[in-house]
């Protein structure tokens, strides 16, 4: 076990407190807009190409976004039940992205040498997650990266980047740190 683990742990219980409301609140629209299930499951890949059982609000319905997974998408309440996953140990507070098996597929990541971002485990929020991409090349640089070389410094900047994305919105936090190029190039390049 990590040392980041106890506190990992310690946040997703607080966290699933603290966002209780939150999440009665999408789970309630969700019910009350399309009545269909409140939560998407779907199998990702964690540490070391371990599958499990991803949690998230459900945002779509027939292939499209529905009015209320727009809005939970944009404040990123749809991964508030990720928390679960991260108290099972299955996810980290931040890390890469956790992929399909299709998506690994896709992006040619099946190789071992390929996949530094395997040796962690996969996070609720991340770089690619909060500030977007530039395509899957760049995205899977900018995860290799951040598995590569992670600090307390890089973590804490990503923490306050999700806690203005939950709280302005993903697409006003981006335009924000756009009039930054320096800052999110040194952070996007680690």
């Amino acid at each position: 076990m990590s040392a980041r683990r106890p506190l990992e742990f310690a946040a997703a219980a607080a966290l699933l407190t603290l966002t209780a409301p939150a999440s009665l609140v999408a789970a309630t629209a969700i019910q009350l807009t399309d009545g269909g299930p409140v939560l998407f499951r779907q199998l990702r890949l964690g540490r070391d190409r371990v599958p499990f059982i991803l949690l998230k609000f459900r945002s779509m319905r027939d292939g499209r976004v529905t009015p209320v997974g727009a809005v939970l998408r944009e404040l990123g309440w749809d991964e508030l039940p990720q928390l679960v996953n991260l108290l099972r140990g299955e996810l980290a507070l931040i890390g890469p992205r956790p992929l399909t098996p299709e998506d690994v597929a896709r992006l040619e990541l099946d190789h071992p040498e390929l996949g530094d971002r395997f040796t962690v485990r996969p996070g609720i929020t991340g770089l690619i997650q909060v500030l977007g991409t530039r395509g899957a090349p760049f995205s899977v640089a900018v995860e290799n990266a951040y598995a590569a070389r992670a600090t307390a410094a890089q973590d804490a900047q990503i923490l306050a980047l999700t806690v203005g994305a939950a709280l302005l919105g993903k697409d006003r936090l981006r335009s924000i740190v756009g009039h930054f190029p320096t800052w999110k190039s040194r952070l996007l390049y680690l």
